[in-house]
């Protein structure tokens, strides 16, 4: 980080992230997976693989069952809705986070296909996918990247996004742990924050300690995250193969990342496009080092793209029986389910709040309680 005096305002300094001279080291891991799956699963002992099946479900699920392949936990399984509008051979997977960072992807794919093949059932696409990217504090000066985010020195470009910033403090002063761009129902989801600092805080993961070791990533280490939902590769074409490719995971940050955590210099000018760009971190050079191999995600083209008036009509009128109801969270899930299939989210997110002013207002329904509805609407496993 270049210091600068600011001598008027709208005199950045200058983010320098790349230090040259000093060797890069990164890594790139998958952290979270929800696969969707369709059949009826076989359960008890099959083979090599453990299907032990819980005497409780959740709300969106009947039945759940640990998943044990060789003495090894693989994951989590959902199967059996409750609800009569999702198909009653969806099921859902999560696999467990220490496989991420102990397994190659060649491993893990391997031993999920086989549980897959023994259990009967078929892969029909990516539920969630969290893809984490971490560097250390010397590689890339990231604590003096959020001051002079919060000081306008440098902006964020793009589209209006919710930004929420982290912080304590260390002997008096203000400490920044971090930052969060967009909401987490919205397609991608991004945090960049302080992941040593988080270890220390919540449960031990000595696995990703063992990864950065082995990697050589030291001191002070940043966590760049984005968690990306169905309603995103709802538009992307991503095979069971690909999931488990590291050219496949790189490419997906790359394009999760595009034009949502893009940073400019703030030099006064009336337009922001034509200032300059700040990069963050290079993926140029993350390619190098991760040996990864740059190429195009591909997007599907959406055949209907036309005004939706009865399906926003009927998502509406869902969302006033949830509240209507007591939050009845049977009707999320039809509500969830028209805006996947219509691409109707951003609109969605648009008409929320007036909505909740006309329900509270107009319509006088006394039982709206946001705090319920954001834990049902992000329930585990919910985007169905």
């Amino acid at each position: 980080m270049e210091k600068a005096v600011n001598k008027g305002v709208n005199v950045p300094i200058r983010y320098n992230g790349d230090l040259l001279d000093r060797r890069k080291n990164y890594a790139l891991n998958m952290d979270y997976l929800v696969l969707n799956l369709e059949g009826s699963p076989l359960v008890g002992v099959v083979d090599c693989l453990k299907i032990d099946v819980a005497d409780y479900g959740t709300k969106v699920f009947k039945q759940k069952a640990e998943i044990t392949y060789k003495d090894e936990t693989l994951g989590t399984l959902l199967f059996e809705p409750r609800s009569t509008v999702l198909d009653a051979n969806l099921c859902q997977f999560q696999l467990k986070n220490y496989l991420f960072y102990t397994k190659d992807g060649k491993e893990l794919k391997k031993m999920v296909k086989h549980a897959l093949d023994v259990m009967g059932l078929d892969y029909k696409g990516v539920n969630r996918l969290d893809i984490a990217l971490d560097f250390s504090q010397e590689q890339h000066d990231f604590k003096g990247l959020l001051t002079n985010i919060l000081t306008e020195n440098v902006l964020i470009s793009g589209r209006e996004k919710d930004i929420n910033f982290y912080s304590r403090t260390v002997k008096g002063r203000i400490a920044y742990t971090g930052v969060q761009i967009g909401k987490r129902s919205s397609s991608r989801f991004c945090r960049i924050y302080d992941k040593t600092y988080e270890m220390t805080k919540g449960e031990l993961k000595p696995h990703i300690a063992t990864m950065w070791q082995k990697v050589g990533l030291t001191g002070q280490i940043w966590r760049y995250e984005y968690q990306i939902s169905q309603k995103w590769f709802a538009q992307h074409e991503i095979s069971f193969d690909d999931i488990f490719s590291q050219n496949c995971l790189f490419n997906l940050f790359q394009k999760a990342a595009k034009n949502h955590f893009e940073l400019k210099e703030n030099t006064g000018k009336k337009e922001l496009n034509k200032e300059k760009d700040v990069v963050f971190i290079d993926f140029s050079k993350v390619s190098n080092v991760l040996g990864a191999i740059t190429g195009a995600i591909g997007k599907l083209t959406r055949t209907i793209k036309e005004t939706f008036i009865g399906q926003q009509r009927m998502i509406k009128g869902l969302l006033r029986s949830y509240f209507s109801s007591n939050h009845d969270f049977g009707f999320l899930v039809p509500l969830k389910r028209m805006l996947n299939d219509f691409d109707l989210w951003e609109w969605y997110n648009q008409k929320f709040s007036q909505y909740i002013a006309e329900f509270k207002e107009k319509e006088k329904i006394k039982t709206i309680n946001l705090a319920h509805y954001e834990t049902d609407f992000n329930i585990e496993f919910v985007e169905i």
